[in-house]
């Protein structure tokens, strides 16, 4: 019985511990945040990769608009290069109308010359016919009984045939002038015909290109509209993605921050749960010390009891005495984890540029509307210089320069061949009537791509 009550204070001392230890031992830092963090993170993170997504579709669609705007704005262009020489047939095909008229009015004059000699021959011949027909068929022998003699027969037969040829070389000559007007006039008619069906024909095709230029000018538009809400569409999406990115960065910061915090959390419960034990130890080994004292009094007391009763008694028996360890719990730490003339030259830019505003007109010189070639032509005409009608016309009859040697007032030439023409003014700039729906303007020179330059 004395043994068993010994080793109760132990028994209790090792129970007591391990209650002690035994929450300890379980306790974690509290990972719940960091799990919401990483899963706001995985959030953030396919939301950002579909706006990249979305963000590569639209670049390719932009890619695909703006190869679309540039082959657009090309055929633009060819169809302006059209444009220009349909113009500059439409002004040939005037000037040779023109040419036809002037030819029709000297015609005119020509036939009612052949006119007059026409009614002229006719009343001699008439008058001829009156007369013959007067003397009947006895003439030729009036001629020789009314002689004087043989040499008078022979004077008056001789007269006779004169009068006779005289006559038929009126109506030879009449004949022949009624066939120069039937001619004339034909060939009048054909001229005329010929000239209004060409100049009928290059409007329409004038029109025609006219008119698609338009409609690619309608599309062009609407492309570039379009592209530009891309751009912008490109734009925004951008801004959401940097966005994104920038709260991935935030997010991932985040759970780096959170991690750390848990990793020293976790050094921190574990260097308490070390001090925890280790002063747990220092207890036990105390109560340890204590309980064995107790024990060994208790034994002291035994003894000296036992030595009292055998002095009273011989049967007394010696009682032994046994001694109990305390067990330790010791657990070894988890690592933590580790973590011309100028002047000629001035008037005629001065003039151009007066003009600038006005209208444009296929086929017009001016003053209320102008082409290209009817504004050079009328701004050197002001200035006392003729120059051909037409920008081919303009091109091929004038002294030919250089870009270096370009003075105001010079032409400068585009297109091959040459349909359109503007004037230098200097500075990099010309003024020019371009195309329908555009006044009068000016504009760089170095836009376009010249074919030529002359000077009048």
């Amino acid at each position: 019985m004395s043994r068993r009550r010994r080793s109760i204070p132990v028994l209790l001392v090792i129970a007591l511990t391990a209650t002690l230890l035994a929450p300890m031992a379980s306790a974690e830092p509290d990972t719940s945040r960091l799990q919401q963090l990483q899963r706001e993170l995985e959030q953030l993170e396919e939301q950002a990769a579909e706006r990249r997504s979305e963000l590569g579709a639209l670049d390719a669609r932009e890619s695909r608009l703006s190869d679309e705007q540039a082959t657009a704005q090309a055929r633009l262009e060819e169809i302006e290069a059209e444009l220009s020489l349909a113009v500059e047939r439409y002004n040939e095909a005037v000037v040779a109308l023109e040419e036809v008229q002037a030819d029709l009015e000297a015609t005119l004059a020509e036939l009612t010359e052949l006119n007059a000699e026409i009614t002229v021959l006719n009343g001699t011949v008439a008058d001829h016919a009156r007369r013959l027909h007067k003397m009947g068929p006895s003439l030729e022998f009036a001629v020789i009984v009314g002689a004087s003699g043989p040499a008078d027969i022979g004077f008056r037969s001789t007269s006779l045939r004169q009068i006779i040829s005289a006559d038929q070389v009126n109506l030879e000559r009449l004949g022949a002038a009624t066939d120069r007007a039937a001619a004339l006039e034909a060939r009048l008619v054909a001229q005329e015909a010929e000239a209004a069906a060409l100049t009928d024909e290059v409007e329409a095709q004038l029109l025609a290109v006219e008119q698609l230029y338009e409609e690619r000018a309608e599309e062009l538009a609407e492309l570039e509209a379009t592209l530009a809400g891309v751009r912008q569409e490109v734009s925004e999406q951008q801004t959401r993605v940097e966005a994104d990115e920038a709260a991935v960065v935030g997010a991932r910061q985040a759970v780096a921050t959170e991690q750390q915090r848990i990793e020293e959390e976790r050094r921190r419960l574990e260097e308490e749960r070390r001090a925890a034990r280790e002063a747990e130890e220092r207890r036990a080994a105390r109560e340890a010390r204590e309980a064995e004292r107790q024990a060994q009094a208790q034994r002291q007391r035994e003894r000296e009891q036992a030595a009292a009763a055998a002095s009273s008694s011989s049967n007394t028996s010696s009682s032994n005495t046994s001694s109990s360890n305390s067990p330790s719990n010791r657990s070894d730490p988890a690592p933590a984890p580790a973590p011309s003339t100028r002047r000629s030259a001035d008037v005629a830019v001065s003039t151009a540029l007066a003009q600038v505003g006005k209208p444009y007109r296929w086929g017009a010189t001016g003053p209320n509307a102008f082409d290209c070639s009817g504004l050079t032509s009328y701004a050197w005409r002001a200035a006392g210089v003729t120059i051909p009608r037409t920008s081919g016309a303009q091109f091929a009859g004038l002294r030919r320069v250089t870009r270096a040697q370009l003075q105001p007032g010079d032409l400068v030439f585009y297109n091959s061949p040459i349909s359109h023409v503007a004037m230098y003014i200097g500075g990099d700039t010309i003024v020019e009537a371009s195309r329908t729906g555009i006044p009068v303007r000016t504009a760089t020179l170095s836009a376009r791509s010249p074919v030529g330059y002359a000077r009048p």
